[in-house]
């Protein structure tokens, strides 16, 4: 219920879009990309507004289970990521970006990010390549997000694994980027799962009008949402 509860009240979120916003320099470090198998071509990947969507959906259910507030949707991190992707480059444009190849729908792709946190070390929070899709997915101090994806085609087998994208490419860029390393930014950044947590509002106060908001999503469902 508490998963629901986060899912509902963060959908409202990603229908405001971000201004423009220029990338600034940082000193961040990019995970490695994540690779799949699929055969399938599900609405979340020919649509665009399922696409969108689905990501920020996904993305802002674990956000809030981990205490970090809910992303909005970047037009120029948008473009951004459709350019990388259509090149079809298998390894990062620039730092604060999530890559991944392959899956089956957009929900299983941000499901892999977030999974890793299954080996992240919140007693002793770091960057490791394993687990640093997660960490930039769920980075408080994160706070738009653009993605895209492009079909990049069969794998050609005279390219090496490292070479080039095959099948659905996703590419998501986030600002300020994650992954800073510097001191307790980390913890400070990447905060362990919450437990029975649910929306909180700046005040404090689960305020009528927020209950409202998730009353509402009740109604109507969460519509957008891709899962095959």
């Amino acid at each position: 219920m508490t998963t629901l509860l986060c899912i509902l009240f963060l959908c409202f979120h990603f229908l405001t879009i971000s201004a423009h916003l220029t990338l600034t320099a940082t000193v961040t470090l990019p995970p490695r990309p994540t690779v799949a198998q699929s055969s399938k071509t599900p609405p979340c990947y020919t649509s665009d507004s399922q696409f969108r969507n689905t990501i920020v959906a996904v993305t802002n259910k674990f956000r809030c289970e981990h205490n970090a507030t809910a992303l909005k949707w970047n037009r120029t991190l948008e473009v951004s990521s459709q350019n990388w992707a259509r090149k079809c480059r298998w390894e990062h444009s620039t730092s604060g970006e999530n890559l991944a190849m392959g899956y089956a729908n957009v929900t299983a792709t941000v499901q892999a990010w977030g999974d890793e946190r299954r080996t992240f070390n919140f007693n002793k929070p770091r960057f490791t390549h394993e687990t640093g899709h997660f960490s930039q997915l769920v980075w408080k101090g994160t706070k738009t997000m653009g993605c895209a994806r492009f079909d990049c085609g069969k794998a050609n087998p005279r390219d090496r694994d490292d070479d080039a994208a095959h099948g659905w490419y996703v590419v998501c860029q986030y600002f300020p980027p994650g992954n800073v390393v510097g001191e307790r930014s980390f913890e400070e950044n990447v905060q362990p799962r919450v437990s029975g947590g649910v929306p909180r509002l700046k005040s404090g106060v689960f305020e009528w009008w927020a209950l409202a908001i998730v009353l509402a999503g009740v109604l109507v469902g969460i519509e957008g949402v891709c899962y095959g």
